[in-house]
């Protein structure tokens, strides 16, 4: 199956998922409900499911879109933490984002506090659906993954780090962990909630928990190469962001050129690390889908 068929597929198949088990807008507290699907169906690429899909696939060894209904609320749990993490990064407190997938962000659509309350209640959202898991021991475990993502060891915590570090203060090692933490975390919980669902051995675990903390590290570079040179439809948002807010970024502390030649390197090598994993085409092609966003 091509890349392009596997996402249109897989992404589908969260939206299904998304819409069954979100509130609709019209349910009260109607403001709530309304931020809450606007952000969601606001038009995101669904690549934390879909890696989540890719890798539980993989490890069953056969593509088949009808399994994985019994693993959709997983998929669709990490989706709405995603979206939540969206929804406060872009508060005035924090990068101060008018524009988000190209359509104007929650609070500017419906005001600061429904914002918030509506990243809350998404988080919140994604835990239930976990529940939904049928075996109780994947389900604890599955809560347990997620809840270390987000905590201040994983996103959160990386997100902190990102708003207290100016670009004059930041080393290497610190930007690698924001990196590391703010958008490497949800990709590996991602790979973790597949293996753990598709009762993956201790090996496979850890070598597919360095993948997707490479993936999303070399993720994280290219956004910051092209929110330097990138353009607001490859983006949706503005570019310039970083600057503005006088974050740190790979491309500002190595140059482009450097910045480049890091997102190549770790991505060279985290393609090395799952030649051994049989059925590996999605992996490899997801890897290849970051690589081309790379600009020229």
């Amino acid at each position: 199956m091509k890349l392009e068929e596997y996402f249109d597929t897989r992404r589908s198949f969260v939206d299904k998922g998304l819409k069954k088990f979100l509130e609709p807008s019209n349910q009260y507290p109607e403001q709530l409900h309304k931020a809450m699907n606007y952000s969601v169906f606001s038009g995101g690429k669904r690549l934390r499911p879909i890696l989540f899909f890719a890798a539980y696939e993989t490890l069953k060894q056969a593509l088949n879109i009808r399994s994985l209904t019994k693993v959709q609320p997983a998929a669709c749990a990490l989706e709405l933490v995603h979206t939540a993490s969206l929804i406060h990064d872009d508060l005035p407190s924090m990068d101060n984002s008018d524009m988000r997938r190209n359509y104007p962000t929650c609070h500017k659509e419906f005001g600061v506090p429904t914002a918030i309350l509506a990243g809350d209640a998404l988080i919140t959202k994604a835990f239930e659906l976990l529940t939904i898991i049928r075996d109780s021991q994947k389900a604890v475990r599955s809560v347990e993954i997620l809840a270390k993502a987000i905590s201040t060891r994983g996103m959160i915590g990386g997100q902190t780090v990102d708003v207290l570090t100016t670009s004059g203060k930041a080393r290497s090692n610190v930007l690698r962990y924001i990196h590391l933490k703010k958008t490497g975390s949800l990709l590996q919980a991602s790979m973790s909630l597949a293996c753990e669902l598709a009762d993956a051995d201790d090996n496979v675990r850890v070598t597919l928990d360095n993948y997707a903390l490479n993936v999303g590290l070399a993720y994280q570079i290219i956004d910051d190469i092209l929110d330097e040179i990138g353009t607001s439809d490859v983006l949706g948002r503005d570019p310039g962001e970083d600057l503005r807010n006088d974050k740190t970024t790979y491309s500002g502390m190595f140059g482009l050129d450097g910045a480049k030649k890091k997102a190549e390197k770790i991505l060279d090598d985290t393609y090395k690390s799952i030649k051994t994993i049989p059925n590996n085409d999605i992996l490899v092609d997801y890897i290849n889908y970051v690589k081309d966003r790379m600009p020229i």
